[in-house]
């Protein structure tokens, strides 16, 4: 503090010293000038004393006006003085004398007097109020500068507080407004700009249905009717805006009141919270999975009959369900269960290799898995399972073992009865083999025997009639009995086909079934060319479509294709043009074969009997046949696990399917 006296007490002096001199020059200025205008009045009275006799002091008043107008009270009285001492001694008669005794020249004076006293006065009073009148101004301009500089510093202060402000609410990860009583936006944060992608002055002056939408202002508004009101709301709402935005917010809107307790508007802090309402939801959804799951293990462990076991293998110590010690005999739950308790009930010449297991596990990560006989509590003899995994801490040593365990006595008693049974029914299967070749053997007799023995009265009559024929031939036969011996001869011949076809049906489901992979397409081609004959100058449009191959017995799937085939060339015989087409669709299991011709058709109403043996829909005479084949295809598609079906309109020609199924990656490498 001295050091600053030191510095500034030179210039306070010179200011002093300088303000002193200008002073007294101000001073001396001001009765100089008063002297000087009392000297130019004395001489312009002299000048026009023939003129103005009566009145001399005329040019007297302006010189103390002047004199009190630019000096003041004290030169304005100077001037005064001089001017009365002037005008007694030199402008009133007698001259060069005091005349306090003629009132000719004394009210004269007096009245001067009086009056240049009063100019002074006046101008005195003026110049007092001027300077006031300049002090006041200088004060007011001094305090209006003050005030300048104080707006200013108040504005340099405003402006650098909101953009503190403005630093601050841009930089929390909260949506912050500000808006009035008339719900119109007056300031929000940049987050407001990053939520909906424009600049947030876009939406000063605005009505909040206008920026957020009538669907978001709907679940707001009660909330701004609160605060409006003058309480503070928070809420947590999910919202949908107008840009299409959804979101899971938390709010908080706080009134702003002014002086008289009125709500000018109401700041809004909102949070977005979606991601923690849905990872909120997500572990409720975890939590609920969890619960229902622990449940549905409880329900399997109950219905399953099974205790469940945590063994803790730096103690030996096991946490136990009921079940489990209800399984060794004991009605509640043991204070305590150790490993070396659940060895004393397991039997002494099993307790070495549950024992290797358990060890075993431990040291090789495995699981222990083991089956043995126990006495329970009450001395009966059981046999129980048992299951458990090792679990590891982050150092690599064994610290749990979590289990299951249950009594299989039940199943060990099934086990030996079955045993029993499987040994009885092994039996049983070698003498029902052994009849079932018998049968078979007697079988294939009784087949020679249809074969050979039915056979034999078809021939004879078959010959006979040819033989009555060629006889009778000479001699006159009516049209009649020509006709029934042509029927007895092809009724003859009928049935020997027919035997043919009722041996083969019977073969077929006793042949052993040979696999190999075939070409279907190739099959076909054959099949068509062996048809030659019964085609021979028929008019036949065939549209074989390229085939797959597939895996089934090659001559029963030829027989499939002959008999199929055959049908279609048959029936489509009252055709002009007859169209057959052969063709195949699959599916992930199978893949279908169909051939289609454009014949007769059938009634679907009696498809039912289409694959019967002996079943035909047609009249023999119209179409011969014996109501075998279709049987003969069912059977032989059956054993190769496929199935057979038909579809037709009566004079709109049928469609036969069968299905194969499909090869297995492996098969068809």
């Amino acid at each position: 503090m001295t050091h600053k006296v030191r510095v500034h007490q030179p210039e306070n002096i010179l200011v002093a010293k300088r303000q002193k001199s200008t002073l007294i020059w101000e001073q001396f200025l001001h009765y100089g000038v008063a002297l000087l205008c009392v000297a130019s009045a004395f001489g312009a009275t002299l000048l026009l004393k023939p003129y103005i006799t009566p009145t001399p002091a005329v040019l007297f008043f302006p010189a103390v006006m002047v004199s009190a107008w630019y000096g003041g009270l004290a030169p304005g009285l100077l001037a005064t003085v001089l001017s009365t001492l002037a005008l007694n001694y030199l402008f009133f008669q007698p001259l060069h004398t005091l005349n306090i005794t003629n009132l000719n020249a004394l009210v004269p004076l007096v009245v001067f007097i009086l009056a240049a006293g009063l100019i002074s006065y006046l101008n005195e009073s003026r110049r007092t109020a001027q300077r006031k009148a300049e002090a006041s101004l200088k004060s007011l301009r001094e305090s209006e500068a003050r005030f300048n500089r104080f707006v200013e510093s108040n504005e340099q202060v405003l402006r650098q507080r909101e953009t503190e402000l403005r630093l601050i609410t841009d930089t929390l990860p909260v949506l912050i407004s500000f808006v009035d009583s008339e719900q119109r936006y007056r300031f929000n944060n940049r987050t407001y700009e990053e939520w909906f992608g424009y600049p947030a002055a876009q939406a000063y002056g605005k009505h909040l249905w206008e920026v957020l939408g009538e669907s978001a202002y709907e679940v707001i508004r009660p909330y701004v009717e609160q605060v409006l009101s003058g309480h503070q709301v928070s809420f947590e709402s999910e919202i949908s805006y107008k840009d299409g935005q959804i979101r899971y917010i938390n709010a908080t809107y706080v009134p702003q009141l002014d002086r008289e307790g009125n709500v000018e508007g109401f700041v809004v802090l909102i949070s977005d919270i979606s991601q923690q309402q849905a990872a909120l939801r997500d572990r409720l959804l975890a939590e609920e999975a969890l619960r229902e799951s622990k449940e549905r293990l409880m329900f399997a462990l109950q219905s399953a009959e099974l205790g469940d076991w945590d063994l803790d293998l730096s103690t030996q110590t096991a946490y136990r369900s009921l079940r489990h010690d209800q399984i060794f005999g004991y009605k509640s739950l043991l204070p305590e269960w150790t490993y070396e308790i659940f060895l004393e009930h397991v039997l002494p010449e099993d307790r070495p290799l549950v024992n290797a297991k358990f060890l075993t596990a431990l040291t090789n990560n495995d699981i222990w898995d083991f089956e043995c006989r126990i006495h329970r509590a009450d001395g009966e003899l059981r046999w129980i399972w048992g299951r458990g995994h090792v679990y590891y801490n982050s150092q690599g040593e064994a610290t749990r073992m979590l289990g299951l365990i249950g009594d299989i006595s039940d199943r060990k008693q099934t086990e030996t009865e079955l045993q029993q049974l499987n040994e009885t029914l092994e039996q049983r299967i070698q003498e029902r083999t052994a009849q079932l070749e018998a049968a078979n053997q007697e079988l294939e007799s009784f087949s020679y025997s249809v074969s050979h023995d039915l056979r034999a009265p078809f021939r004879h009559i078959a010959g006979f009639v040819e033989l009555l024929t060629k006889q009778l031939s000479s001699t006159t036969l009516d049209e009649t009995s020509q006709r029934y011996l042509k029927i007895v001869a092809q009724t003859a011949k009928q049935a020997g086909i027919l035997i043919d076809e009722l041996l083969s049906f019977s073969r077929m489901g006793r042949t052993e079934m040979r696999y190999v992979i075939l070409d279907i397409e190739e099959l076909v081609q054959e099949v068509k060319r062996d048809m030659i004959a019964e085609t021979q100058g028929r008019t036949i449009h065939w549209y074989i479509e390229s085939l797959p191959e597939v895996q089934g017995d090659p001559s029963m799937l030829r027989l499939v294709l002959r008999n199929l085939i055959a049908n279609a060339v048959k029936y489509t015989q009252t055709r002009t043009i007859a169209k057959i087409t052969i063709g195949s669709t699959d599916n992930d299991e199978e893949t279908i074969f169909f051939v289609q011709d454009n014949g007769v058709g059938f009634n679907m109403q009696y498809v039912n009997k289409l694959f019967g043996v002996f079943q035909r829909l047609h009249s023999n005479p119209e179409f011969e046949g014996t109501g075998v084949g279709l049987a003969n295809v069912q059977r032989i598609i059956h054993r190769h696990n496929g199935r057979v079906w038909a579809e037709s309109e009566i004079d709109k020609g049928a469609t036969f399917y069968f299905s194969l199924p499909k090869l297995s990656k492996k098969e068809t490498e």
